[in-house]
């Protein structure tokens, strides 16, 4: 797709040097840097400005019009040439094959450094579209700046060309082993500046801009000016544009080597951390091949960086937390907890971690963005995967798109009739932590003949499969990570249509967070274009929702359905999602057909080739637009599950049913007013729509905790401001609701860190105890707490007990620095 228009791009480089008429070095530079300037100005302006405007079709169009324009302007400024006065092209040397070897591991070195940035920069901002277009951005523009340096040096520089690359390319790879550190500390530089949010988008993308282009600056300034001064050295013998092709073509083909070679083994290998290093190598590379030293000379050079590139790896090891510290969504969060990392991969398609917490729950990050967890959001997890399955005529084979924590293939296979179950996941990381570290919480999903995972894209997948199922499932990530947003489009929906069997169901989930109104209408009115007869599910009240769409016939057996999901597996499912019986069932479902399509009313369907949603959701990541989302729910008129062929009859069981549900009904409605309340920092108002519907919905155990955690924010920015009664008055509610063990051991240790605050040794002791408890019925460790009680025995004045307490912190931490700290705070 490239091809064309790259090729004209890279012929024209030459021309524009000979035109300059200023000499090879001089000219290259020039034009580079006008190139590298333009083309990250061009990145900016689609990704930020065009792209969420007119769309990515859009983008291309203008790109047509450009090249248009530009050949417009080239043929009217022809210059007037006869036949007589057209120069006999001189002959020229063959440029050595050493020099062109130095200029590609430039070019390869330039690579690497942006494809290990580029990656750090999505653990830093998150993995969308505008991270990407940030760093592609700021890695040319220090490019062009560097050139630009070496333009107004060569216009007094009379040493010899490769002395002066050997030099540029020297200092690039001190330089990117003094800014490897600096690169590597990027998330946690994101999380420091974002600490309390942000309201202004633009410089929160100003600032991630700035810092990958001071970060790639010292490192790839000194390409840029090795390219200028590279063609300075080629042109002996050769005409500028021989020389400056000769350049390119070189360092081209390392920038292609060097970003396959960086992202299919250096990164899976060495990390992210020793990719970074890797740059620092490979141009110390070129400079020993560019200068031919003695083998003498050449020994200390490399030992030198491959000991950097070494201890840049084993930091990585000794800390695989440090890049996955990201601001994306938990800026400002100050309470939320990630748990301790158990392993970190850096694969080719993205960074992958599992952490565990003290209680036993797993949680898998991708890109640093958490994915799935075992506990937080597994009601979501399982009630995705059961309801469109049973709600299939016919449910025996299923199509789930992306694995996760495989909760959701767990809960699609253990639907009553279900013979196999086929998963796309592209990410092969992510497949070994769901058999591996998920096992437990997946029930050995993949471990069952019936469940196959297949390491593919899921939208190819869809597009190019023939092979059809009963029900498809699709929960990917969220729209705003790179890639996702194709899933939400009408061509994904289409293709999944047509590899359904007649009768099938599908169902989408999409989020109501971080986001607004025209994106969450955008989604379901294109799944109603394609899906008209489907009905809208609440699976967490302003958090997470999920589409049913049906492929005709059309009649649904709701008695078939819920006889199958009260099964003894899936009933057991929807138990700890709260969900018991079939009225609190039936109060998930909030619209119809004719309310689904009301709710999408006046939205523009999504594209595959348009993608808009690509570059807009990231600018939603900050935005809290509940009010305007529920709103749009807020335009349902009809009963739910109306118009898919269901007895309306006066008496009918679905009839009945609707009535049973009425006051669980009633509580989704005060959990979205919650919800609605939280977003406006109207915190006593949500509080006390959040009591209601948990009054009206004792056993749903996903509201219980979503209360929970409204009590814990407001408890930590009460402590924050020093009102320690009110902190305590609300951690104390937390235990009141008997929510899930992550919220009510955070409760704990609140009460206990409150009481030690106030010098409440036995109280202290109290509440931590109570905390490991929970963590030894869960099988963990937590070495920090029992630091905690330590401290509360110091103030009851036994010092021989506290000292026990950290003895046992220090058997039991994993971190080599904390048992360190510990040690020496022993010693004391």
């Amino acid at each position: 797709m490239t091809a064309v228009p790259g090729a004209l791009a890279g012929a024209l480089y030459p021309s524009a040097v000979v035109l300059l008429g200023r000499g090879a070095g001089f000219g290259t530079a020039v034009v580079g840097a006008l190139s590298s300037l333009g083309a990250a100005a061009a990145v900016l302006a689609a990704a930020f400005g065009l792209a969420p405007a007119v769309g990515v079709d859009g983008v291309l169009v203008g790109c047509a019009a450009l090249y248009a324009l530009a050949a417009g302007v080239a043929w009217l400024q022809r210059p007037e040439t006869h036949d007589a006065e057209v120069a006999t092209p001189t002959s020229s040397v063959p440029a050595p094959r050493a020099d062109l070897a130095a200029l590609a591991l430039l070019g390869a070195a330039s690579t690497a450094w942006q494809t290990s940035l580029t990656r750090m920069g999505e653990l830093s901002f998150g993995p969308s579209a505008l991270a990407l277009a940030a760093a592609l951005a700021a890695h040319v523009s220090a490019l062009g700046l560097g050139e630009l340096v070496a333009a107004r040096a060569l216009r007094r520089d009379t040493t010899d060309g490769r002395l002066s690359v050997a030099r540029a390319t020297r200092a690039g790879a001190v330089l990117a082993t003094l800014a490897r550190p600096v690169a590597a500390a990027l998330p946690s530089f994101a999380v420091d500046r974002l600490r309390e949010g942000t309201a202004d988008l633009g410089a929160l993308w100003a600032w991630a801009f700035g810092a990958v282009a001071i970060t790639s600056l010292p490192v790839v300034g000194c390409v840029g000016a090795a390219m200028a001064h590279g063609a300075r050295a080629l042109s002996t013998g050769r005409s500028d544009g021989e020389a400056n092709g000769a350049v390119l073509l070189s360092t081209s083909a390392g920038n292609a080597v060097g970003a396959l070679v960086t992202a299919t083994v250096v990164m899976p290998r060495l990390g992210v951390e020793g990719a970074l290093a890797s740059s620092a190598v490979l141009l110390a590379a070129a400079s020993v091949v560019m200068l031919r030293p003695t083998a003498k000379r050449l020994a200390p050079a490399l030992a030198l960086f491959a000991a950097a590139l070494g201890g840049a790896v084993w930091l990585a090891k000794r800390d695989p937390g440090a890049a996955l510290s990201g601001p994306f969504l938990y800026a400002g969060g100050g309470d939320v907890e990630l748990g301790e990392v158990r392993w970190r991969r850096d694969g080719r398609e993205a960074t992958v971690a599992v952490r565990g917490d003290a209680t036993g729950a797993v949680l898998l990050q991708i890109n640093g963005k958490v994915d799935a967890t075992s506990e937080g959001d597994a009601a979501t997890q399982t009630v995705v995967g059961l309801l469109p399955v049973a709600m299939a005529r016919d449910p025996r084979s299923v199509l789930v798109v992306g694995l996760g924590s495989g909760m959701t293939a767990d809960a699609a296979r253990a639907v009553p009739g279900v013979r196999r179950v086929v998963v796309t996941e592209l990410v092969p990381e992510v497949i070994d932590a769901a058999r591996r570290d998920f096992a437990r919480a997946n029930h050995g999903a993949l471990s069952d003949p019936r469940v196959e995972v297949r390491a593919l894209d899921a939208s190819h997948y869809l597009r190019g499969a023939r092979e059809t199922f009963d029900a498809i499932v699709s929960e990917p990530s969220n729209p705003w990570v790179t890639g996702m947003s194709d899933l939400f489009t009408r061509e994904v929906f289409e293709a999944a249509r047509e590899r359904l069997n007649p009768g099938g169901a599908m169902g989408a989930w999409f989020h109501a967070y971080s986001t607004d109104g025209a994106a969450v209408g955008a989604i379901v009115a294109t799944f109603a274009e394609v899906f008209p007869r489907s009905t809208l599910v609440e699976v967490t009240p302003g958090q997470d929702y999920l589409l049913v769409g049906f492929k005709p016939p059309v009649a649904l057996d709701l008695d078939r359905a819920l006889t199958r999901l009260e099964a003894q597996a899936p009933a057991a499912m929807l138990r700890r999602a709260g969900i018991v019986g079939r009225a609190a069932l039936m109060s998930r479902f909030i619209a119809g057909a004719d309310g689904v399509r009301a709710v999408g009313e006046g939205a523009e369907p999504l594209r595959a080739s348009d993608l808009s949603l690509e570059f807009r959701a990231p600018t939603l990541l900050y935005r809290d637009a509940a009010p305007e989302v529920f709103a749009r729910f807020a335009r349902v008129r009809d009963l739910p599950l109306a118009g898919l062929g269901l007895d309306d009859r006066p008496g009918s069981a679905w009839l009945r049913l609707l009535d049973e549900s009425e006051p669980a009904r009633e509580a989704g409605v005060h959990a979205r007013a919650m919800v609605r309340a939280v977003s406006q920092d109207r915190w006593d108002d949500a509080l006390r729509e959040g009591e209601t519907a948990v009054s009206l919905r004792p056993d749903d155990v996903s509201l219980r905790g979503q209360l929970a955690r409204l009590y814990l924010r407001r408890a930590s920015a009460l402590r924050r401001v020093n009102n320690l009664a009110g902190a305590e008055a609300d951690a104390i509610a937390v235990l009141e609701l008997d929510p899930g063990s992550a919220e009510r051991l955070r409760a704990l240790v609140m009460l206990g860190d409150l009481a030690n605050r106030r010098r409440d040794g036995a109280r202290g002791f109290s509440r931590y105890t109570e905390a490991i408890a929970l963590t030894q019925a869960a099988g963990q460790h937590a070495p920090e707490l029992h630091v905690r009680r330590a401290e509360s025995l110091a103030i009851l004045g036994q010092r021989r007990e506290a000292a026990a307490e950290l003895d046992l912190a220090i058997r039991t931490t994993r971190d080599p620095s904390r048992r360190r700290e510990l040690q020496r705070v022993r010693g004391l």
